[in-house]
């Protein structure tokens, strides 16, 4: 991940010491994404339809999501403001020059797809597109996927529009492994 493109800080808002732990494994999460190697194979992952798509997995991890000189930098939750909330943050570069009309995110991890972002006026800054869903409580039925004790693979789609009307589809991995989804669930105050 390329470390001029955005803080840490300007990633997580909330870096209480209560919440720290969860916030330092989720950054390690979303930078591991980012280290593995560039020629990685595309692992078929099952996706919402009972669709399969590939996604380059390398020794490290998945590879962020590259197209047409698109590329993921983040797709992740952090806590929210407040103990009982979560935030999906999303974020990808494009290329030079490009102007945007719309981008969709979508989690298409489950049988169904969820809505994450619709932004029908996208704005990039330094070619870094950025955005986030309002917080979500805890018992919000998109985060169900936390209160399992398996490791889970969250999958998001990301359609991009451009101004000439070209589309660009990124998939980006991101997976949580069960201490990371205890550490959700405990700051939530479940037990286990």
């Amino acid at each position: 991940m390329p470390s001029d493109l955005i803080s840490i800080d300007e990633m997580f808002i909330d870096t209480s010491a209560m919440r720290f732990s969860s916030v330092l494994l989720i950054v390690s999460l979303v930078l591991l994404a980012g280290c593995s190697s560039t020629d990685a194979p595309l692992t078929p992952v099952a996706i919402a339809g009972g669709k399969v798509v590939g996604i380059p997995i390398g020794r490290n991890g998945p590879q962020p999501g590259r197209s047409n000189g698109y590329e993921v930098i983040y797709a992740a939750i952090v806590p929210g403001e407040q103990v009982t909330q979560l935030v999906y943050k999303f974020a990808f570069s494009a290329p030079p020059s490009v102007k945007l009309t719309r981008v969709v995110v979508d989690d298409i991890s489950d049988e169904q797809s969820s809505p994450m972002i619709d932004d029908s006026q996208p704005w990039l800054d330094q070619n870094l597109w950025r955005s986030e869903r309002k917080p979500l409580d805890c018992k919000d039925p998109l985060l169900a996927w936390i209160y399992t004790v398996t490791p889970s693979m969250r999958v998001y789609r990301f359609l991009i529009t451009d101004s000439t009307g070209k589309q660009t589809t990124l998939y980006q991995l991101t997976g949580y492994p069960p201490y990371v989804k205890s550490a959700m669930r405990h700051s939530f105050g479940e037990k286990y």
